[in-house]
């Protein structure tokens, strides 16, 4: 099954699967089945300025598309928005000063959280987090996605 794509790179799921084209095709329909998900979820986050929750839908589509072998929109571009969204969900519990336990607790760990980052990464997203960065991310994730669909589309119909 192993054919050269644009987005996608099985050569994992195939390790994982031991060469079970049916295990294959079914971890296939379920991310194909997620990608409305993510890029319909994270649309209507942002626009929304869920930003919570648009860091929960980025950490979630990370591991998806980690595992179709887009290493660089995982690892880089999803990671960066997760990290990005906690930034500003942060910002918005400490303008918003009358929080409930639970969002004081929340904001506790986003902090300690986003501290736990190396301090050159820190500076890098005080420096980069910004609505169009954030923007600029989920439309590639979209575009990406939406390629990645069509060699996965093909990929089951072969």
């Amino acid at each position: 099954m192993s054919t050269s794509f644009k987005e996608i790179n099985l050569s994992y799921l195939e390790s994982i699967a031991d060469g079970d084209q049916d295990i294959i095709k079914e971890l296939i329909l379920i991310f194909l089945d997620q990608i409305p998900e993510f890029t319909e979820g994270m649309q209507a986050a942002f626009e929304k300025e869920d930003w919570r929750v648009l860091a929960g839908l980025a950490h979630k589509a990370k591991s998806s598309v980690l595992s179709m072998g887009m290493n660089d929109l995982g690892n880089i571009d999803l990671k960066n928005l997760e990290l990005m969204a906690k930034t500003l969900r942060v910002e918005a519990l400490v303008q918003q000063q009358t929080n409930t336990a639970r969002e004081a607790e929340e904001l506790d760990n986003l902090k300690h959280s986003l501290r736990s980052y190396p301090m050159e990464k820190q500076e890098w997203l005080q420096a980069n987090t910004s609505r169009e960065s954030m923007k600029n991310i989920i439309d590639k994730f979209t575009n990406a996605c939406a390629n990645a669909c069509g060699e996965l589309k093909h990929v089951l119909e072969n």
